[in-house]
C-alpha cells in the first residue's frame, strides 16, 4: 500500500498513524490471507514535532504481531523542489523495490503533480506485470473554480489548477481505470465518468464504523423523545481536522445567525402573547468544535474577535472509538461546510451515532442527500445553513425520519461491511 497517510516510527517494531486508518488496516489483515501475508505500507514520515505533539491521539500499531511491515517514505516537509531532486535516485528506486516484492499494489492518484509519488507505485505495478487496486478519494474537476472563488486561490494558481494539474490528474484517473485491476471511486460522478461502463471501476464508502460503535435502540428512543417534547437546546456539532477549507467559520456564522433567528421568534412570540409557540421559537442553539490542527488558533481568536463565546466552544480531538461515539450520539446535528470539494469520512461516523447533517451542497453531499440523512444549503451560504437549522428545528417529524434513516444507513454500511465487499471485488478481479 503506497499511501498519503502520514506514519512515525516510534521505534523498530512500532509505528503510529491516524486512529481510523489503523482499525482500517488491522481490520483489512485477516481478509487478506487467502494472498497474503503481510501488508506493506509506504508513506510519507511524519515529524516527530507533530508526532510529539499528538501523539495522544494517534494509534500506535506493533509491526511484528499485526504482521504489517512500514517502509519509510520521504518526510511529509519535504518540498517540491527537495521531492524532484530526491525523486530518480532516491524515492522513485524505493518505490521499485517495493513493488517488484509485492503481488498486489494498492495506491492512489498524486493530486500533487510535483510529488508523483503514489501514482509512481501504480505505473511501476502496470509495468512489472502487478495486481493492481486503485482508489481515489475525491472528484477534483471543481475545487479550482471552488478555491478561486473563496479567494485561497490567486486566478494564477486557478489557471494552473483548472488547465495543468487538473488534467494531469485526470489523466491519472483515465490510466488507472483502464489499466489497474480494481479501480475503487468515492462518487459515482467519478465512477460514470472515468468508468465508462467497466466493471471492475466500482463506486465505494470508506466508512470505518462496526456494529458495536452505532447508536443503540434505546438511545434513539431518548433522543425522538426529546424531539417529540420542546427541546430546550440545539446542540450542533464538528469533528475532525481544524484546517481553513473544512469552512469551520461559516458554521460559527450559522450558528450566530440561527441564534439570532430563535430569539428573534421568541420576542415575536411574547410580544404578541403567543404561548402556543413552535419548537424553534423555544430553543437555544450552541456549536462544539471537536478536534484539533493548523486552524485552531485562528479560530480561537475568531470566536473571541466576534463575541460568539456564547455559542461556540472547542474541545480537545478524541481518538476514534467508542468515547469519541458515545459523546457524539449526544448532539443534534453535524454540521459541514466545505469551501472546496471534500469526502469525509466523518458524515459516516455522524450516521453511526444517529446524527443528521446539515451540509453544503457539494457533489458529495448531494449524493448522501438522496439517503434521506443529509440537508443540503447552497454553497457559501452560512446564511441558508442557519436557515436549515431553524427550520429542522422546528421540524420534529422529519428530524425522527432522518435520525432513523442515519441508524439504518450505519448498519447497513459498517466497515466490515464494505471491507468484505472490497474483498470479494479483488479476489473476483485478482484471480482473473
Amino acid at each position: 500500500m503506497v499511501l498519503l497517510v502520514p506514519f512515525y516510527r516510534v521505534d523498530q517494531d512500532i509505528i503510529a498513524c491516524e486512529s481510523a486508518f489503523a482499525v482500517h488496516l488491522k481490520a483489512l489483515l485477516p481478509r487478506i490471507s487467502a494472498w497474503s501475508e503481510k501488508i506493506i505500507v509506504h508513506s510519507p514520515m511524519m515529524s516527530e514535532q507533530y508526532y510529539q505533539s499528538n501523539k495522544q491521539y494517534l494509534a500506535h500499531i506493533n509491526c511484528h504481531q499485526e504482521a504489517i511491515e512500514y517502509v519509510d517514505g520521504p518526510s511529509v516537509d519535504l518540498s517540491r523542489l527537495q521531492f524532484l531532486l530526491k525523486s530518480p535516485f532516491l524515492i522513485w528506486p524505493k518505490i521499485w523495490q517495493i513493488v517488484r516484492s509485492s503481488s498486489v499494489v494498492h495506491a492512489s492518484a498524486s493530486k500533487d503533480i510535483f510529488k508523483l509519488f503514489t501514482i509512481t507505485s501504480i505505473f511501476f505495478a502496470v509495468i512489472q506485470g502487478k495486481k493492481t487496486l486503485f482508489a481515489m478519494d475525491i472528484d477534483h474537476r471543481n475545487s479550482a473554480k471552488m478555491s478561486f472563488k473563496t479567494g485561497s486561490f490567486s486566478r494564477k494558481s486557478y489557471w494552473l489548477s483548472q488547465y495543468v494539474y487538473n488534467p494531469l490528474i485526470s489523466l491519472q484517473l483515465r490510466f488507472a481505470s483502464r489499466f489497474c485491476d480494481l479501480v475503487l471511486f468515492k462518487g459515482q460522478s467519478l465512477v460514470d465518468d472515468y468508468g465508462k461502463g467497466r466493471h471492475h471501476v466500482k463506486n465505494f464508502y470508506d466508512t470505518a464504523h462496526d456494529l458495536s460503535f452505532i447508536i443503540s435502540e434505546d438511545t434513539v428512543a431518548k433522543k425522538l423523545s426529546l424531539w417529540n417534547s420542546t427541546k430546550g437546546q440545539i446542540k450542533l456539532v464538528y469533528f475532525g481536522r481544524l484546517v481553513s477549507y473544512k469552512g469551520i467559520i461559516d458554521m460559527m456564522l450559522a450558528t450566530k445567525k440561527a441564534a439570532q433567528l430563535m430569539m428573534k421568534a421568541k420576542i415575536n412570540a411574547k410580544n404578541n402573547a403567543i404561548t402556543n409557540v413552535t419548537t424553534a421559537s423555544m430553543t437555544t442553539v450552541s456549536l462544539t468544535i471537536i478536534g484539533a490542527g493548523e486552524q485552531e488558533k485562528e479560530l480561537r481568536h475568531f470566536v473571541m474577535q466576534q463575541q460568539l463565546e456564547e455559542w461556540v466552544t472547542f474541545k480537545e480531538a478524541m481518538s476514534y472509538g467508542e468515547e469519541l461515539f458515545d459523546c457524539l450520539s449526544g448532539y443534534d446535528f453535524l454540521l459541514a461546510a466545505p469551501h472546496s470539494e471534500d469526502t469525509p469520512r466523518s458524515v459516516f461516523d455522524a450516521m453511526a451515532c444517529g446524527l443528521p447533517m446539515i451540509a453544503y451542497d457539494t457533489y458529495y453531499y448531494q449524493d448522501l442527500a438522496r439517503t434521506g440523512t443529509v440537508k443540503t444549503v447552497p454553497w457559501l451560504s452560512p446564511d441558508a445553513m442557519a436557515d436549515a437549522i431553524v427550520e429542522l428545528s422546528n421540524d420534529s417529524e422529519l428530524v425522527s425520519k432522518m435520525i432513523n434513516k442515519c441508524r439504518d444507513f450505519a448498519i447497513n454500511n459498517t466497515q466490515k461491511i464494505w471491507l468484505d465487499k472490497r474483498l470479494a471485488w479483488t479476489n473476483e478481479f485478482l484471480s482473473k
